[in-house]
């Protein structure tokens, strides 16, 4: 079984607990197992990425390190840190963390 994805963000709270400010948080967690993420096709028209762009950050969602991805697609390492620069910079992302959680965001707008 994959791990659930988890963002955690901080939010603004106003009120005062005891003198201080009170934390605040709102923690996501997504089942990626239980998520279809976008289509290439769908990746290559809103973001204008390339096919191969597409590719790679579709397979992020399948491996659990940059090595598998590179196996799985037949290419480097190197290749696959460089095709995956270039897909954070189209997609202003900027961790695979994020990039993932927008490709199951895209999937879920399709369906």
């Amino acid at each position: 079984m994959r791990p659930y994805l988890l963002t955690v963000m901080p939010l603004h709270d106003e009120r005062v607990w005891l003198g201080t400010p009170r934390a605040c948080a709102l923690i996501l967690a997504i089942d990626a197992a239980r998520c279809r993420p976008a289509t290439a096709a769908r990746l290559c028209e809103r973001y204008h990425l390339t096919a191969a762009e597409a590719r790679t950050a579709l397979a992020l969602l399948e491996a659990d390190r940059l090595r598998d991805v590179a196996g799985r697609l037949g290419v480097s390492l190197p290749t696959v840190r460089t095709t995956l620069q270039r897909v954070f910079n189209k997609t202003d992302t900027h961790r695979q963390p994020e990039l993932a959680w927008l490709l199951l965001a895209q999937g879920a707008e399709e369906g």
